[in-house]
């Protein structure tokens, strides 16, 4: 999302000294006005006018999420985000109900005018906000773009560019179909319980497949271990000194046992 002076036809057209800003619109100011109608007064609750709606998360994957967490470390779970507590303080449970069922609109990062050291006295004429809006099944990518768009111009915001730079519809499949319980039977093979999981909130086109004409089934699978997800800490495991967990070597043939699981 851009906000200028140029598009808005107020402010300035290029960076101009912060004194004048007594006297001349800023469109800092007017994106960060913008960014604060999309949400609710928390920031948690998606407030964009006729915006597609999440629908209820099922019993199946209640129940999935209420087994998994019983197995889970809430505490080693803060402690590896570094947070205190979870939305609305909601409970471990309610928390990852959430997470797998309930849409976002993330701001992932702002930048406008000097952000260096020291103080540069600057009214800047541009402002960007990059954000991402997660989906659920259900919801389309489509409709989620021209609810945004059609938000700020109501909003009176029809000035501030979005610049869409990817993004696909979200994808689901049964927890009973051939390729989930292929993935099962080779987990299991290998001495381990899988927990199963309602959705993985990353972000893959899978719809290309889960969605006509090819309505396949479509899931995650590994062996090996990694965490730390787009962060300066992010590792992928190469060899392990615990027997119990597979390195790259069996990450890897983890996928050949798994392609002669789904051969039968």
């Amino acid at each position: 999302m851009i906000a200028s002076g140029e598009k808005w036809g107020r402010g300035p057209a290029k960076d101009i000294h912060s004194s004048f800003k007594a006297m001349v619109d800023s469109p800092a100011w007017r994106l960060v006005k913008a960014l604060d109608t999309l949400v609710s007064d928390d920031g948690n609750t998606i407030t964009i006018d006729d915006y597609p709606t999440a629908p209820p998360i099922s019993a199946e994957h209640k129940a999935m999420i209420a087994t998994a967490m019983a197995q889970r470390d809430e505490a080693k779970a803060k402690k590896q985000f570094g947070v205190q507590h979870w939305i609305d303080d909601l409970s471990w449970v309610a928390a990852n109900e959430r997470l797998v069922s309930q849409p976002t609109v993330n701001i992932e990062g702002l930048v406008g005018g000097y952000t260096g050291p020291g103080g540069k006295t600057v009214l800047p004429h541009r402002a960007v906000a990059k954000i991402d809006m997660r989906l659920v099944p259900g919801m389309s990518k489509d409709a989620a773009v021209a609810a945004l768009k059609a938000h700020l111009v109501k909003r009176g915001y029809g000035d501030i560019e979005v610049k869409v730079s990817g993004g696909y519809n979200p994808t689901s499949t049964s927890a009973d179909a051939p390729l989930i319980q292929a993935q099962i039977a080779v987990l299991k093979r290998n001495g381990l319980e899988p927990l199963l999981w309602p959705r993985n909130a990353g972000s893959y086109p899978g719809f290309v497949f889960t969605e006509a004409p090819l309505s396949l089934a479509s899931g995650h699978f590994g062996l090996g271990h990694g965490s730390g997800a787009h962060a300066p800490d992010e590792y992928y495991l190469i060899e392990a000194e615990n027997p119990k967990v597979r390195g790259y070597d069996g990450a890897v043939m983890s996928f050949v046992e798994y392609l002669y699981e789904l051969g039968k």
